[in-house]
């Protein structure tokens, strides 16, 4: 009942708790902190932007407010006896996490299944459990504890935006009438910021208090004009009422901005450079409404351009660029093909990458005309990865990792990638490797259990935890302790008979099989790297009719794998298999017999 295209986003493959930080909102007194969810590669991020995409069309652009450049244009389009009306801003407290999900559901059920004249080809109940899925049963890492959101979404969610638009419409559309009464004469909102004209006779903190009663989950807060200069910002602009002629509008800027941006001597590529004063300088031309606010602007961005080191006529050349693009717009270009784009993203090293990237945009465009090469540059070294803001993930839970796995006997090594768990994966191999040992030579299940009962327990995750492929749920722990094998070692007992391992099928393990060491005593160290992560996980394995113990060390070297890159990925950790020297031993007695 879903399309192909919506399956293939929607399902997991692998996931990574999220992890919840804060933001602090350094404009505001006193200083909070606005809590963001990293819900990327989580095990119902797909899920979410699949119902995100399916939903989309349930947005009425009515009041909603696109960005600050349409808010202008509607602000002047306004006629003039309008701007008689004082201005008012409201702003709704915590409107993310104040989201009631159940309600929001239900209105979305309503209107897919009852107002509209054919309903999705999904049954009802199966979309509500689905949304249910994407939005209450997310758990996130803090503090290195894990938790459960029981209601409203957070910031970083997918689905969040969504959910929080459509619980606002409705709100708009069930109290709309109610606004005129409280002499509300224009409403137009931006998520949570609303720009209203309000009647001068009605007082702006009354009618902010009758708002907040309407709903419990919707508390606001109110900000008037200047009783003096008549100017209100809202979003990035500063607004001017003029009474009786209309709105004035220049860019705003608040008193926490640092005049920061990225720096002329900063090793990244020109083009970024070009962009970031573009972008400043036509945001100008949209938002100022007056020649006299748009030259202030424009020395302005000279001031801020000149204390990062930007060259003064780079910068005069760009200006000219974009009024010439706005007052002198060239000739419309003909329709043609449409084209694929194709995104490739290369790392910056200089003008190398440079050139490379144009080298394989030229070529693509003579081979394939419909397709066209944007190439990104990426930064391999940033100075923001040096401050960490988030819990790190912990190595078994991480997924979609490249692992390396080396034998330090035989040099022999495997570079592989997975999109499931790293213990996961482990505790597979853990029982694969058991069904090549002899049958005499098994941990008994009692000795295993009552070695379990005597450590100290292992907390463990009640929540929602991703399951594998196969539906197991990963265990808690893979590590075998020592006493273990020493326990082993005593029970064990040899038989005297040709007992042969079975030929593992895989070929890497015959590989294995084939390259290590066949008997011997004493201690034999098999080092296995995981590229994905922090951190040292000590994993004992007994040798077989040995007397040593392997040491089986994951080490993590660092960077990880999104889990939408790795459909090719096939994860095999490998490990050392030893026989007894039975084997040595009849060949020692066949000799002997055969001297004498």
């Amino acid at each position: 009942q879903i399309k192909d295209q919506f399956y293939y986003l929607a399902r997991p493959t692998g996931s990574n708790p999220g992890r919840l930080y804060g933001l602090p909102k350094v404009h505001k007194k006193p200083v909070s902190l606005r809590p963001v969810l990293s819900s990327i590669g989580t095990f119902n991020y797909g899920l979410g932007k699949a119902l995100t995409h399916m939903l989309s069309d349930l947005i009425d652009n009515k009041n909603m407010i696109k960005d600050s450049s349409s808010f202008v244009k509607d602000l002047h389009a306004l006629d003039d006896p309008l701007s008689t009306f004082k201005m008012v801003s409201f702003d709704v407290v915590n409107l993310y996490t104040n989201i009631p999900v159940d309600k929001t559901i239900n209105i979305i059920l309503k209107e897919l299944y009852e107002n509209r004249p054919v309903p999705p080809i999904i049954e009802r109940n199966d979309l509500k459990e689905l949304l249910t899925f994407a939005t209450t049963k997310s758990h996130f890492l803090f503090d290195g504890k894990i938790y459960d959101q029981v209601d409203g979404v957070s910031m970083g969610s997918p689905l969040a935006p969504l959910l929080a638009e459509i619980f606002l419409q409705e709100f708009e559309k069930k109290y709309s009438s109610l606004f005129e009464n409280l002499g509300i004469v224009y409403w137009k909102r931006y998520v949570d910021d609303t720009f209203v004209l309000l009647d001068p006779k009605f007082s702006a903190k009354k009618v902010c208090a009758e708002l907040s009663k309407l709903h419990p989950s919707v508390k606001f807060t109110s900000q008037e004009e200047d009783a003096v200069t008549h100017k209100l910002p809202f979003l990035n602009v500063l607004i001017q009422r003029q009474e009786g002629i209309g709105f004035q509008t220049r860019i705003y800027r608040k008193p926490t901005f640092t005049g920061l941006i990225t720096k002329w001597n900063s090793f990244v590529p020109k083009i970024y450079k070009y962009n970031t004063i573009s972008v400043m300088v036509h945001h100008a031309i949209q938002i100022c409404s007056s020649y006299k606010a748009l030259h202030a602007e424009f020395q302005c961005i000279r001031k801020i351009s000149k204390r990062n080191g930007y060259p003064s006529n780079f910068v005069d050349s760009i200006i000219k660029r974009q009024l010439n693009l706005k007052y002198e717009p060239s000739a419309p270009v003909p329709p043609t093909l449409s084209t694929d784009t194709v995104v490739f993203k290369i790392p910056y090293l200089g003008k190398e990458s440079q050139v490379y990237g144009k080298l394989v945009t030229s070529a693509v465009a003579k081979q394939y005309p419909l397709k066209k090469v944007r190439v990104i540059y990426d930064v391999p070294d940033r100075i923001g990865r040096n401050f960490k803001n988030k819990d790190a993930v912990p190595d078994e839970l991480k997924a979609g990792v490249v692992y390396e796995a080396t034998c330090s006997q035989c040099n022999n090594s495997y570079i592989g990638q997975t999109c499931r768990h790293l213990k996961t994966r482990i505790n597979e191999h853990l029982s694969d490797q058991k069904k090549f040992l002899p049958q005499s030579l098994k941990i008994p299940a009692s000795n295993k259990k009552k070695k379990k009962n005597s450590q100290n327990p292992i907390p463990l995750y009640n929540g929602p935890i991703t399951r594998s492929r196969t539906g197991k749920l990963p265990s808690s722990s893979i590590k075998l302790y020592k006493d273990d094998i020493d326990e082993l070692l005593k029970q064990t007992t040899v038989k005297l008979k040709n007992e042969q391992p079975p030929v593992p099928k895989s070929a890497i393990s015959r590989t294995d099989l084939v390259n290590c060491y066949i008997g011997g005593t004493g201690l034999i160290n098999c080092y296995i790297r995981v590229i994905g992560g922090t951190g040292v996980i000590n994993c004992y394995i007994r040798v077989i009719g040995g007397t040593g113990v392997i040491n089986c060390y994951i080490r993590v070297i660092g960077g990880t794998v999104s889990p939408g890159r790795v459909k090719y990925i096939q994860y095999i950790i490998t490990f050392i298999i030893h026989v007894i020297q039975l084997h040595t031993t009849t060949l020692q007695n066949k000799f002997n017999n055969t001297t004498s």
